[in-house]
This record gives structure tokens, sequence and C-alpha cells, in this order.
């Protein structure tokens, strides 16, 4: 209960989906999250493709008087969301209100309750002995996400005991459909591993480019749990005992901010 004396308002920051689907699991599960946050002014915002936005959302909680925000992006890495587009969106909203401050939690990351989700997935699937799994992640330009999921990737492979391929949708190699391609002669089933958040497009990508191969069977994707609960919480406890982002350390922030898309533009 003391971490959260620190915060007057909590805002969990979703990707956003064109399908709605997906966007009722997030609030849904944030929901679900709420009941064991004991404050009173906790509500969501969205990245993009849907609304409320962060600015939205912040300018109603600002209005009510909050100053001490905890934001919690409820995304798997780190990348270009976490470093750049979050960051850039509290900067604007600050240069009106000087006088709030941040709390930012890390993402879900390589955290040992994700790790027995995957493998939880695949377990409820699994039968064959000559069989691999193929883990497929969304991609990223950056580098962190493509080594988180390759250190998942080794974690299931150790505790299943079974061949653990990693590939990504977007941004990335190997891609999904090279990774198909190769697979798809070498066992008699592969275990295909959906590492996203939510229903969606790129969900269904993944249905419609198996579906007709007996070779592949889908795992339901990560969704939203009890084990993502408890990781998202201990983000949020963890940040609450972390320097909040105010004026006094502003010009250090910024300067991060600047330094991560120089690397980025360099890359």
């Amino acid at each position: 209960m003391e971490a959260w004396r620190m915060i007057d308002a909590v805002v969990y920051i979703g990707h956003g989906s064109r399908r709605d689907e997906g966007n009722e699991q997030f609030k849904t599960f944030i929901e679900s999250v709420k009941e064991d946050v004991p404050l009173p002014n906790q509500e969501i915002a969205f990245l993009e493709l849907t609304h409320p936005t962060i600015a939205e959302t912040l300018g109603k909680l600002i209005e009510r008087g909050a100053e001490r925000f905890l934001i919690v992006p409820v995304l798997l890495f780190s990348a270009v969301h976490h470093k750049q587009d979050i960051p850039e969106a509290l900067q604007a909203i600050r240069s009106k209100h000087e006088h709030i401050s941040f709390r930012i939690t890390d993402p879900f990351g390589v955290h040992p309750n994700m790790i027995k989700l995957v493998v939880k997935r695949i377990k409820a699937e699994m039968c064959e002995k000559n069989a691999a799994i193929l883990l497929v992640g969304r991609g990223s330009s950056q580098p962190g996400p493509i080594m988180g999921l390759q250190q998942i990737g080794r974690v299931v492979e150790q505790s299943l005991n079974k061949p653990v391929y990693e590939a990504f949708l977007t941004a990335a190699v190997p891609s999904f459909d090279t990774a198909i391609a190769k697979l798809k002669n070498q066992y008699e089933k592969v275990y295909v591993m959906p590492y996203l958040l939510f229903t969606g497009l790129l969900l269904k990508r993944i249905d419609q480019t198996i579906k007709n191969n007996n070779n592949f069977i889908l795992c339901k994707n990560l969704e939203f749990n009890e084990l993502m609960k408890q990781t998202l919480i201990e983000r949020m406890e963890e940040a609450c005992y972390g320097a909040a982002i105010s004026n006094d350390n502003e010009t250090a922030w910024q300067e991060s901010c600047h330094s991560w898309r120089r690397s980025n533009s360099s890359a």
C-alpha cells in the first residue's frame, strides 16, 4: 500500500486494434487489474487506431486534479512505442502542465510468468513426440524484442525438451513464411505459438497461413490472464519505487529520448 501513496492516477496504455474484439480483450484485462490496485483514478488510453488517446485520458485526469501519474504501457517488449512514442506524447502534455510528474513502467519483457504462460499454451495442444515449436512474434526494427523472444524460446525449449524456433511477422528475420516453408517437412507436427497479446489481424494471418496444413497446430495466443496480471502489477510496484519524471529531471529524460532517436536513425 505504501508504494501507491506516491500516485494520484494510473493510465494503462494499450496498442489499439482495428478489431473491436482485441480492444475489448484489453479493456476486460485492465478491469481485472484495477481490482487489485488501491487507487480510485485508473483509466485506459490507446496508442493508435482507437480512442481514447493518451492526451484525452491524461487531460481528463488532470481536470480531476491528478498530478502524479503512473503510466503503464501494456506492451510485450520495449521498442519504438515504449522508447519514443509514449515519452513524446507525455512530453507534449507536460509542456502545457509543468506541475505534473510521471512514473513509467517497464513492459512485460522476459519475465518468468511470460515463459510459464507460453509453456501452458503449448502444453494445452501438444501430444506428438516428433514435434517442434514455432514461436511467432510481431517483429521489430529494434534488437530488444527480437532478442527477448529468442531468450524466451531457449527457456521454453529447455522446459519442454522440444526444439523451439522463432519467426517474425514484420520487420525481422526469419520471417513467418520462411519458417513455415522450412519446418513443414521436418516434423510430424509443429506447434505454432503466437506471441501476441490479443486477437487481431496478425493472429488471423497466422491462422490463414497454416489452416490447410495438417503439420501445423495453432496454439492459443497469450491473451490476457492471471499470470500477465501478476506481472503487470509487479511492474507497477517496481515503478512506484523508482524516480518520477518531473521538472527536476526533465532535461535528462529529454536527452535520453533524443539519444535513443539518434542511435536508432544511425542503426
